[in-house]
């Protein structure tokens, strides 16, 4: 059924319950004479005359009456169907896909997840924990957060959480016997423990900046990984310097498990939130981008 069958149809039983020509028209805003007209061509199609049309009156057919008994059912499961698609695309309800990063989901997804759900209750999350940049547009998620800023051009970042720490940091037992880093460069003649993007295979240049200085560091050791809870496990058993959010390592680094060398030199980090085609964006993730930067900006 095409666009044009539909509208037909739905004039067809919108005339059989008004019994009006006239004032099925007026209901649909189409004017008298294209009511008249879709009606002929249908009654053509169909060949079978639908209505008996008087100067004062207008009732089915027995045709007519046996056809609008066949498609009463499907046009109703329709008229739902548009009307459900409408509401879900105007009201706060449906599944909300996420894609996130591993570490930024008791950031940004687990301090807020109660709250959200009580607030919009005909909205459900489905959050997929993953460590590679995923196309959300083609894997079917509403949105994404990570780290990185840099996406393709047809998508949106929206800083969710800015200023987030980071911190260089090693065991004891690694450091014993070595000289501390005081410039970054000095890193080169350490072991650190690597973080390898999933998605391109690329290592991670360690950043830095201090005052105007601004540099990257292709750091050595013999540990790569994507999974920040192997490269935190593995600086605290000794294994070399790890490039660590603060948070995770601040337990650590109260215990003296852990240890900061260049603190000055580290600087702060944004989390991300982004999504694609912001013209057409659906109110479920309207209310939840406005939620998450309400909570936590």
């Amino acid at each position: 059924m095409n666009g044009s069958d539909f509208s037909a149809l739905s004039l067809f039983a919108r005339i059989a319950q008004e019994r009006s020509f006239s004032a099925a028209a007026q209901a649909l805003g189409i004017s008298n004479s294209a009511a008249s007209y879709t009606i002929r061509r249908l009654e053509q199609q169909l060949g079978a005359k639908l209505f008996n049309r008087t100067t004062r009156s207008v009732s089915l057919t027995e045709a007519g009456s046996t056809f609008l008994k066949k498609i009463r059912p499907s046009l109703e499961q329709l008229d739902l169907a548009f009307s459900d698609i409408g509401r879900a695309a105007n009201s706060a309800m449906g599944t909300l896909r996420l894609n996130v990063l591993r570490s930024a989901v008791p950031l940004a997804i687990a301090p807020i997840l109660g709250d959200f759900l009580r607030t919009y209750p005909e909205i459900k999350i489905d959050v997929i924990s993953d460590n590679n940049l995923v196309d959300i547009a083609s894997k079917g998620y509403d949105a994404g957060i990570r780290y990185d800023h840099v996406l393709a051009q047809d998508m949106v970042a929206l800083p969710i959480i800015s200023d987030m720490r980071f911190c260089i940091a090693a065991s004891p037992e690694y450091l014993a016997g070595k000289t501390l880093p005081a410039h970054p460069r000095d890193l080169l003649k350490h072991e650190c423990v690597n973080y390898r993007s999933g998605d391109t295979k690329a290592l991670y240049r360690w950043e830095f900046r201090r005052g105007d200085e601004k540099l990257s560091i292709a750091v050595t050791g013999r540990i790569a990984t994507n999974d920040n809870e192997l490269l935190l496990q593995a600086a605290l058993d000794g294994l070399g310097f790890g490039y660590l959010q603060h948070r995770v390592a601040e337990p650590h680094l109260r215990s003296g498990q852990l240890v900061t060398v260049l603190d000055d030199w580290v600087p702060p980090g944004s989390l991300y939130l982004y999504y694609y085609n912001p013209s057409d964006m659906p109110r479920k993730l309207r209310v939840f981008i406005d939620f998450v930067r309400e909570r936590l900006k």
